[in-house]
């Protein structure tokens, strides 16, 4: 069995062991949920909060935690998606000019009125809690040309990630880390090889016509030459089909397409075959999944 199967078996083994279902043979046929941000259509994103809600509701259904994370000043690791601390909490400012003490008295459930305060945790905090939880965690590598904090060299973030996987002892089995950075996954794959990583890209390249960035099967193509186990385009590719995705899994890639909210898309992605569906809304995804 080769290393992307065997990786795909264990994505799908949660799927077998969700109770209720209708039959082995469907759920091991059932794309895997990732719930974006933690469920950012739910919970405030990138929190605690939001992970341990979705874990708590999903997690016997098998979902997977997608998180996002970034170097702050002091050199850690936060879980945040932005540049910026502006958008998801009531402070203001750049996350790589921040410390960690500065970015934690900061309220990300601030535009959540029925939520308490939630701080912006760090990937240690998330590593440390999801490894006692049994948590399945899908993590991006915040390394993307043209923001503020991108590291050209593509280690920096990369580096810190696995000394905190060294140290946690978080297991591999239940670990993905993402990137639209090639740069930052090969390091991954050198000092990390038994975690799987996932290449990301978008349709959305300034500049090009609408749907016609960076096409699925282009990026199924590199992950395989890269050695990259998935390959997560964006939903909205202009190629992306169920021809396209039998195709970029008989390459042995997974298929996880990011980020499908609404009913309609998430029933097209189904029809597909899709190996994952990345969602703000996992509630949706599993509602149309019969789970």
């Amino acid at each position: 069995m080769s290393p992307a199967t065997r990786f795909a078996a264990a994505l799908l083994a949660p799927a077998l062991l969700a109770p209720g279902g209708a039959g082995v043979a469907l759920a091991a046929r059932a794309p895997v949920v990732y719930a974006h941000r933690g469920g950012a259509g739910l919970a405030p994103e990138n929190t605690l909060g939001a992970f341990r809600q979705a874990h708590a509701t999903f997690g016997t259904r098998g979902v997977w935690l997608e998180m996002d994370t970034q170097l702050d000043a002091d050199g850690d690791l936060v879980i945040i998606h932005d540049a910026t601390v502006d958008r998801t909490t009531d402070c203001h400012g750049r996350v790589m000019d921040l410390t960690t003490t500065q970015i934690q008295v900061c309220d990300a459930a601030a535009h959540w009125p029925s939520w308490n305060f939630e701080p912006v945790p760090t990937a240690r905090q998330v590593l440390e809690e999801g490894l006692t939880s049994g948590w399945r965690i899908m993590i991006e590598l915040k390394n993307i040309p043209g923001e503020p904090n991108f590291d050209a060299t593509g280690t920096q973030e990369a580096s810190a990630l696995v000394a905190l996987i060294e140290k946690t002892g978080f297991p591999a089995e239940r670990l993905i880390v993402q990137s639209f950075f090639p740069t930052s996954l090969d390091y991954i794959e050198l000092f990390a090889p038994a975690v799987p990583t996932a290449l990301l890209t978008t349709s959305r390249l300034p500049g090009a016509p609408p749907g016609g960035g960076f096409p699925a099967l282009s990026n199924g193509a590199y992950a395989v030459a890269r050695g990259y186990e998935v390959s997560a385009p964006d939903s909205g590719s202009i190629d992306l089909s169920a021809e396209t995705v039998a195709a970029i899994r008989a390459l042995g890639r997974v298929v996880v397409p990011w980020t499908i909210d609404t009913p309609g898309a998430i029933a097209e992605a189904i029809s597909w075959g899709v190996d994952g569906i990345i969602s703000n809304r996992p509630d949706l995804v599993y509602t149309a999944l019969g789970q």
